[in-house]
Order: structure tokens, then C-alpha cells, then sequence
């Protein structure tokens, strides 16, 4: 069962095309619901779980992928060594759930590495240790570090 503040999360989040969901660990719910919307996901984690990849292995036409990866590597241009996917995924959004304080600044410049915007909430119990906009969304807060823009200038798909 999905709880209600990540059900909440499925709706802004949609108004992106291509998505990087960092820390999925083993809940694979706002990405599946993206992917079933026709978004692309790419879920990264360093212990990809049974049922993000069982999810994975369903989605259609395969709107979302899993990968092994680090954060902290993937946000650093100097590290060669990085999961190649997230990096060559035209991601137009970074996002977290329950994403802890010691990585928002990496998910920030993963984000910024990737000219994509960067969304998330925290454990809730945390305030966010970057610069964000607050947002309600039902129960939830969703912290916006980062904004995308389209080819008008506006601040949603690209």
C-alpha cells in the first residue's frame, strides 16, 4: 500500500517527461505510478530491492529502469566511475522521497549536473540543508531545490 503523502507526490511530479528517483531502495510506488502516467523513470539506489525491480520488470515498454548507483559518485564530474545510465538519461527531474539531509546537496548537483530540476522530501523529521521552495502537496511537503524550464521559459516539461 502507497501511503498518502507519496500518492500526494505522483501528481507534480508528473509534469515531467523523464525522471531520476534517487534512493528508491525497495519502494518502487511513486515511480510505478509515473511510469504507468507514460513517464520514463530511471530508479537509482545503491541496494536496488525485489519489488522496485519486479516493478521495473513490468512496466510498459519499459518506462522504468532500475540501476545500482551512488548519489554521492554520480553527482561528483570528476568521478569516471559512475553508473553510466542516470548520466546519459535526459532527465528533466531529480526527485526523493524521504531523502536524508547528508544527501540533498549531492542530489542538488546531480541535478544541476544534468540542467534538471530538482525535487524531494525529507524524513520529515529534517529540515532541508540546501536552499528550496516549499510546496504542500496533501499531507506532504515537497522541498523544490531546483526548477526545470522548457523552451518558453516556464518552469515544467521541457
Amino acid at each position: 500500500m502507497v501511503s498518502s503523502s507519496r500518492r500526494a507526490l505522483v501528481e507534480p511530479l508528473s509534469r515531467y517527461d523523464r525522471l531520476i528517483e534517487i534512493g528508491v531502495g525497495d519502494r518502487p510506488e511513486v515511480a510505478r505510478r509515473l511510469a504507468d502516467r507514460g513517464r520514463e523513470v530511471v530508479a537509482v539506489d545503491i541496494d536496488i530491492g525485489d519489488r522496485v525491480r519486479a516493478a521495473a520488470a513490468e512496466s510498459r515498454d519499459g518506462t522504468l529502469r532500475v540501476t545500482q548507483g551512488d548519489v554521492l559518485a554520480l553527482a561528483d564530474e570528476s568521478d569516471r566511475q559512475a553508473t553510466p545510465e542516470p548520466l546519459s538519461f535526459p532527465a528533466d527531474a531529480v526527485y526523493a522521497c524521504n531523502l536524508p539531509a547528508e544527501l540533498q546537496r549531492p542530489t542538488v548537483d546531480l541535478a544541476e549536473r544534468l540542467d534538471a530540476a530538482c525535487l524531494f522530501t525529507t524524513l520529515g523529521f529534517e529540515e532541508p540543508t540546501v536552499r528550496v521552495r516549499r510546496r504542500s502537496v496533501g499531507e506532504a511537503t515537497l522541498y523544490v531545490a531546483r526548477e526545470g524550464t522548457d523552451i518558453d521559459g516556464g518552469t515544467h516539461r521541457r
